[in-house]
């Protein structure tokens, strides 16, 4: 009796094990939902169109861009940690919902290191510090005196609480001791409209829309906020090399990247980093996306999502403690 037992055990287990190989080796065989938890025309929302398009052309299915707002991205987010883990969701984001939200925000739940893989990080993109053409200052150090000269009379634009706007400016006011007043925006065009009729006196602006409003003469930019130049802006100096001793180890970047739910089988998971690392290696794709002003990571790169969270969250959660940042 028990080897008749043993005996329908390994048969049952042997054949689950050849179906699992059997599905992963017909991956993918049906479209793929592609979660961008922030709304169309997002910077997130742009990046997945794009990408979806060339990664389903080699995988030769089509990659479906579903988005699923709110929150700060915490409901997309939440929505794929409890799919499916069959390589057919994956999630599209920023970074924001991955290391900012969980810290300062209580209500959430999911874990991003246990719940979710990493597949490839896109791209990684600094933060410019604009203001309106009219302010008097014209050097970040000009600017940092005229701030501190009447504390809690300036304000600063972001595109909501725990953005990566928001985060930066309070890294930026924390490190200098400045006392700037917080108008947070439902969208970064709202608030770059406002600090451009000087409404709102500065705002932490995502280089790729802050650039062209630079270029253009919309804006006036103090900096960017990643340690090294901006190779599509090599012109903008970093804030960290201009020669303020409190900022000498500022450095804030944001990155988009693509993960799937945890338990997702491996055989998938490096089919879809194939994909997209192939995407990142094509010279003339990289060539069109320069031109467009988006910045992406060279290939070598694209696995490195873990160490961006892992660091993120040690400069974050500090961040959080020492300035009491609570999102709701």
């Amino acid at each position: 009796m028990l080897f008749r037992f043993l005996l329908f055990f390994w048969l049952v287990l042997g054949a689950s094990l050849v179906n699992g190989q059997s599905n992963s080796d017909q991956y993918p065989n049906k479209p793929i939902k592609v979660i961008v938890p922030f709304g169309p025309g997002s910077s997130a929302d742009v990046l997945a169109r794009i990408f979806s398009d060339k990664v389903g052309q080699r995988l030769k299915q089509p990659l479906v861009i579903e988005n699923r707002v709110g929150a700060g991205g915490t409901i997309g987010t939440a929505y794929v940690t409890k799919a499916a883990p069959d390589g057919y969701t994956l999630l599209f984001t920023t970074s924001s919902p991955l290391t900012i939200n969980p810290i300062a925000d209580k209500n959430i739940t999911y874990k991003v290191d246990s719940e979710l893989t990493p597949i490839a990080v896109l791209n990684t993109i600094g933060l410019m510090l604009v203001s309106s053409p009219n302010m008097p200052a014209k050097t970040l150090p000009e600017l940092i005196a005229y701030l501190k000269k009447n504390p809690g009379k300036y304000s600063y634009g972001t595109n909501g609480n725990g953005s990566y706007s928001h985060m930066c400016m309070e890294l930026f006011k924390k490190d200098l001791g400045l006392d700037l007043v917080h108008i947070p925006y439902k969208a970064a065009t709202q608030a770059e409209t406002d600090v451009i009729g000087g409404q709102v006196t500065l705002m932490f602006d995502a280089v790729t829309t802050g650039g062209e409003l630079v270029k253009s003469g919309r804006l006036k930019s103090f900096g960017i906020s990643s340690r090294l130049p901006d190779p599509l802006f090599p012109a903008q100096k970093p804030i960290a090399s201009q020669g303020i001793p409190e900022l000498k180890n500022f450095d804030v970047t944001a990155f988009t990247g693509v993960l799937v739910p945890s338990g997702t089988p491996n055989s998938i998971v490096s089919i879809l980093k194939n994909a997209f690392i192939e995407v990142l290696s094509d010279a003339q794709f990289r060539s069109e996306m320069a031109q467009r002003g988006i910045p992406l990571v060279e290939p070598q790169a694209a696995l490195l999502m873990e160490k961006l969270l892992a660091d993120d969250r040690v400069k974050w959660s500090a961040l959080v403690k020492s300035a009491n940042i609570t999102l709701e």
